[in-house]
């Protein structure tokens, strides 16, 4: 069955150039935290006028978003969310993962040590404001130190492959530390020792782990939340 969904949350700040990757993100975190539920219908005026932006970039938006399959386009019905189930989200994490870990490989192969020791820095910044649950900033530093890594392997195409699959994962910007889930864990141990031992399989096998490990967390957690049905 078709539905509307209901108003949305507080949107964030869409004016400026960004508008357009501002929408799709909005939009993709409302179906990912189960805002929008399989099926609801997103209709572009509707969602314009709650943004108060213009039709264009929501229409914009839902193409990317077609294109991701989080939604679908049905004839005489506009756009739906399509249904997202967790061996679907475990088969995307999967190709983060292995893809990641490539990105991993190679970093062992071209990181210095102080570029090494630089990542240190960033995973005991992470634990302190894990601590302090301090989620916002520590899901930033997480995303630093990530991204260090797979611009070290000096992949472009790799990384970029990476980013696109890594918008499968949600994020809860402003969300309470109490109740929103990790992107992933913070447990960076086994990645850091096999990139300062410039190990490219020791580097690889620990960012596969890690990121799988961390999909299945995730998982069980989007699943307390209804997010999708039990498939697997």
């Amino acid at each position: 069955m078709i539905s509307d969904p209901p108003s949305l949350p507080q949107p964030p700040d869409l004016q400026g150039l960004s508008v357009g990757h501002g929408v799709t993100e909005y939009i993709r975190h409302l179906i990912l935290t189960g805002h929008f539920r399989d099926g609801d219908r997103l209709r572009v005026e509707h969602l314009a006028a709650q943004l108060q932006i213009s039709v264009t970039p929501v229409r914009e938006a839902l193409v990317e978003l077609l294109g991701e399959g989080f939604v679908e386009r049905r004839p005489r019905r506009g756009y739906i969310v399509s249904k997202l189930t967790r061996s679907g989200f475990e088969d995307r994490v999967l190709v983060l993962a292995m893809v990641t870990g490539e990105l991993a490989a190679r970093a062992a192969r071209a990181m210095s040590p102080e570029q090494v020791a630089s990542l240190t820095t960033l995973q005991d910044e992470l634990l302190e404001l894990d601590r302090a649950q301090a989620r916002d900033a520590a899901e930033a530093v997480n995303h630093r130190l990530h991204r260090s890594i797979n611009l070290a392997a000096d992949s472009p195409e790799l990384a970029w492959t990476a980013e696109r699959f890594s918008r499968y994962v949600p994020r809860y910007p402003g969300q309470p530390a109490d109740s929103r889930p990790r992107s992933c864990t913070y447990d960076h141990a086994s990645v850091l020792a096999a990139l300062a031992a410039r190990d490219p399989e020791a580097s690889r096998e620990a960012m596969l782990d890690h990121l799988v490990a961390s999909g299945k967390v995730l998982a069980d957690e989007l699943a307390a939340t209804g997010l999708w049905s039990a498939d697997s």
